[in-house]
């Protein structure tokens, strides 16, 4: 293939550059758009790299990965996405589309993490969604996820091309759960409610009953009982007022009448002549009135025994009903009986609630299954096809005897965040031998040529441009390694692959290589990365091959080892 078509056709991680992070002071790496490989010896700073990258892919920062605790931490990918159709993703979140895009991480000496696409501010959450569109990052740990069901389902629907309705189900799912708990929790209010409802009907009822309106009626039910208590004598000083004040040939009255006489004559004399005998008039007239008024009291003040009865017995309910509820006040009391009635009125209002919510949840399940049916078939329908395709790369790998089998098993009743599905993918490693859990069977080298088998066929049917395998090709060797490096090849004309591996097999067969070391002098160490090209190169596979430094033998070997893997 012409590799100036291959490139205009290709989606890719151009260069990676990071900065005080972890033992890389700093470096930067232009990557092949198809296959480059990352050697170097166990502890050099390969997994470090990587973590630097994961951090640009929507994974946690952690402060005390900072290389100079005084200094922020940058990590940085420039990517290629002219092919990918993403511009809608950029404008629904509102930023600069850029065929070259470049997606960063920024980790201050504080902890706090920052996340910019092409120099604009985003959250983690929207840089992991275009991150996860660009790279797949594949680990021996993640290996291990094979033996995992959603993992295996995940698998099937990328492989049947139908991860987006996934998602949608997905979300729908997420709403009809938060639903269901919130009509759980309702219920459960309910029951607890309910069993206090005879309770709390028997309080309210009470104190709607007692008719309480005002919060001052205790202190007018004293003062009034005070005045019946006491009729006699107050009967007795209201009238002898009246008689003082009315009673003919008063002697207080007579007199004020006889200077009232007096001050008339001298009224014209002067303002303030005239104002004394107005202040005096006023006297006389309020003292007549005082004395009328303490008549008609007189009269009207008698003991009744029926008022006074009915009046103790209002008075002993409300103390009975304030203590019996260890409140102070009517107020209070008031105040108990609208939270009492408020209470059971809600009890009816739960129940309409609830059955509203059991309608929603009842009709959101009924298009989640109608949904997940849909997926189901075509999990269904693909299965043969995955597991012919999976057993032909494994034949592929070295490995003849082995084969998978997908099995699948649904329940409508069991609708769950991964739809009605339950599956499992066995795995037989010999002839003759029945496929049991993979977990069972499988060696390490087994389950990581599996893991290249399953990343090359869903690499075909998704457009994840880079895919990065970090030594998932550990426990294997020999010529099942010269197969998996040809797999890995052959899989690098449609995807960029980055790949850290031990194997020198492996290494021969990058377009570009890199190897990471350490630097060491007195006061710190480093990870640095350099290019290898030409004799330095063959240098770094014999390495591999016969260790350091490697010997002619070696060089030679890696020099035809070279030749091979590249035919």
């Amino acid at each position: 293939m012409d590799s100036s078509i291959f490139k205009a056709e290709i989606e890719m991680l151009k260069k990676l550059f990071v900065q005080n992070y972890a033992l890389i002071e700093q470096l930067e790496v232009d990557l092949s758009d198809r296959l480059t490989i990352i050697t170097g010896e166990t502890g050099a700073g390969k997994s470090i790299l990587l973590g630097a990258l994961s951090l640009i892919l929507g994974k946690r920062a952690n402060p005390n990965s900072l290389y100079d605790k005084k200094k922020k931490c940058v990590v940085e990918g420039t990517f290629d996405i002219s092919k990918k159709g993403l511009s809608k993703f950029f404008s629904e979140h509102d930023l600069d589309y850029e065929e070259e895009t470049i997606i960063r991480r920024e980790i201050t000496p504080a902890g706090k993490s920052r996340s910019f696409i092409n120099d604009t501010p985003v959250t983690l959450n929207v840089l992991s969604q275009l991150s996860q569109q660009l790279v797949s990052l594949h680990s021996q740990h993640q290996s291990l996820h094979l033996m995992d069901r959603s993992y295996q389902l995940q698998i099937l629907d990328s492989f049947s091309k139908q991860l987006p309705d996934v998602s949608k189900f997905q979300s729908s799912f997420q709403e009809y759960h938060h639903k269901k708990n919130i009509l759980e929790a309702k219920k459960l209010k309910y029951n607890k409610l309910q069993q206090e409802l005879d309770y709390i009907n028997f309080q309210a009822n009470e104190l709607e009953e007692a008719e309480i309106s005002d919060a001052n009626e205790l202190v007018k039910i004293e003062q009034e009982l005070s005045t019946l208590h006491n009729s006699e004598e107050i009967r007795q000083a209201l009238s002898a007022s009246s008689q003082l004040f009315n009673a003919p040939n008063s002697n207080i009255m007579e007199s004020l009448q006889t200077l009232q006489k007096s001050l008339e004559k001298i009224q014209n004399f002067g303002d303030k002549f005239s104002k004394l005998n107005e202040r005096l008039t006023s006297t006389i007239l309020e003292l007549n009135d005082i004395g009328s008024e303490a008549e008609n009291l007189s009269e009207d003040v008698e003991f009744d025994p029926n008022r006074n009865n009915n009046l103790q017995n209002r008075m002993d309910l409300l103390v009975k009903l304030q203590n019996k509820h260890s409140l102070n006040s009517l107020e209070d009391l008031m105040r108990l009986k609208t939270d009492l009635c408020s209470k059971r009125d809600s009890v009816v209002n739960k129940e309409e609630d609830i059955g509203k919510l059991e309608v929603d949840c009842a009709k959101l399940k009924k298009q989640l299954i109608v949904k997940a049916s849909k997926i189901s078939k075509k999990r269904e329908k693909n299965i043969p096809s995955l597991t012919k395709k999976i057993n032909e790369q494994l034949f592929d790998l070295g490995m003849s005897s082995a084969k998978i089998v997908i099995e699948m098993d649904s329940n409508a009743e069991e609708i769950n965040a991964l739809g009605l599905d339950k599956i499992d993918f066995l795995f037989s490693s010999n002839k003759g031998s029945e496929a049991v859990e993979i977990k069972k069977v499988a060696s390490g080298g087994e389950i990581s040529r599996l893991m290249l088998a399953i990343q090359g066929l869903i690499a075909g049917s998704s457009d994840l441009p880079t895919l990065i395998f970090d030594e998932i090709d550990t426990g294997i060797s020999g010529e099942v390694a010269i197969k998996v490096g040809k797999a890995m090849k052959k899989l690098s004309k449609d995807h960029q692959l980055i790949c850290i591996t031990h194997l020198p097999q492996i290494a021969c067969i990058g377009d570009r290589h890199f190897r990471i070391y350490k630097e060491e002098d007195s006061t710190r160490t480093l990870s640095k990365v350099e290019e290898l090209e030409g004799d330095e190169r063959i240098i770094e596979i014999g390495t591999i091959l016969s260790g350091e430094p490697p010997s002619k033998q070696a060089k030679e070997n890696a020099k035809e080892l070279l030749a091979f893997m590249n035919e």
